[in-house]
């Protein structure tokens, strides 16, 4: 082999090494499909909720998701995925929620795929950044960014899931957490990014777990007899709900399970005496 082959193959070689890989592993084809960073403005409440973009990519205990604060800085470890998930289609989904954002669901059922470590710091909801990346933090697969001018930190990512590498510019808005409003990807399951600002709208949705089960969000936990309906009162029907269902409940969740302990007792009686009059509206 001539001295030109052994150069052009070493050149070859060089850029292999460098080059970001064109399918990394079986989780890195994901959307960040929806985020919300509290719920009728209690900031525990949040959810992540990602979507597969093809087969087999529910090997997510390779991965981990982040939170950067306005300047792209002092990371936080949101979740770094401990085991895979049994749905690997395209389409499905990986939901993760914090401890308290089962209150807000409908039916009161925990859907949670998987509990977030740590939460979304309150001071980053104005303007941050989530990333899904990989375990060792060198390849990041979907960026999401927001508050706009206000976010001077990175919006570049992997080419994998966006064709320029770049997610930015940031959704212009802050991270919603005052209603019951997320924030939404509107492409289809097989979609690539564009930006940020382009691909992501508020919306009022449900929340989708690996299984397909799902629920949307009230802002009224107590209102047993209109769920999801705002303005009106809790009162003596929604106690008589409750003191109906004391006790186990069945499997799936039901409305008066409020604290989501699998159990309608004191703790539900509490919450709902606590909440007792008009519902508020988002």
């Amino acid at each position: 082999m001539n001295k030109h082959c052994l150069l052009s193959l070493a050149a070859i070689g060089c850029a292999a090494e460098v080059a970001e890989p064109a399918h990394a592993s079986f989780f890195d084809l994901m959307q960040i499909e929806q985020v919300i960073g509290g719920v009728a403005g209690d900031t525990a409440a949040q959810a992540i909720q990602l979507r597969m973009r093809a087969d087999f990519q529910c090997f997510v205990s390779e991965a981990k998701l982040m939170a950067y604060d306005a300047a792209g800085e002092n990371p936080v470890l949101l979740i770094d995925f401990q085991s895979d998930l049994p749905g690997c289609s395209p389409g499905d989904r990986v939901l993760i929620v914090s401890e308290d954002f089962c209150l807000f669901l409908d039916d009161h059922y925990d859907l949670a795929d998987f509990t977030l470590t740590n939460l979304i710091p309150e001071s980053y909801l104005a303007a941050g950044s989530i990333t899904f990346e990989d375990d060792a933090g060198t390849i990041i697969f979907w960026r999401l960014s927001w508050g706009g001018k206000n976010y001077t930190g990175p919006t570049d990512g992997s080419f994998i899931n966006d064709a320029d590498g770049e997610f930015g510019p940031p959704w212009p808005g802050p991270l919603p957490s005052d209603g019951l409003q997320a924030l939404e990807f509107q492409g289809p399951a097989d979609a690539q990014s564009t930006n940020n600002q382009d691909d992501y709208a508020l919306g009022t949705s449900t929340w989708r777990n690996n299984a397909g089960a799902g629920d949307g969000l009230t802002t009224c936990p107590a209102n047993l007899e209109a769920p999801g309906e705002c303005g009106k009162d809790v009162g003596i029907l929604d106690l008589l709900t409750l003191l109906a269902n004391w006790g186990p409940i069945p499997p799936g969740g039901i409305p008066a399970d409020l604290d989501c302990d699998g159990n309608v007792g004191i703790l539900d009686l509490l919450r709902l005496l606590a909440a007792w009059g008009p519902c508020p509206c988002p």
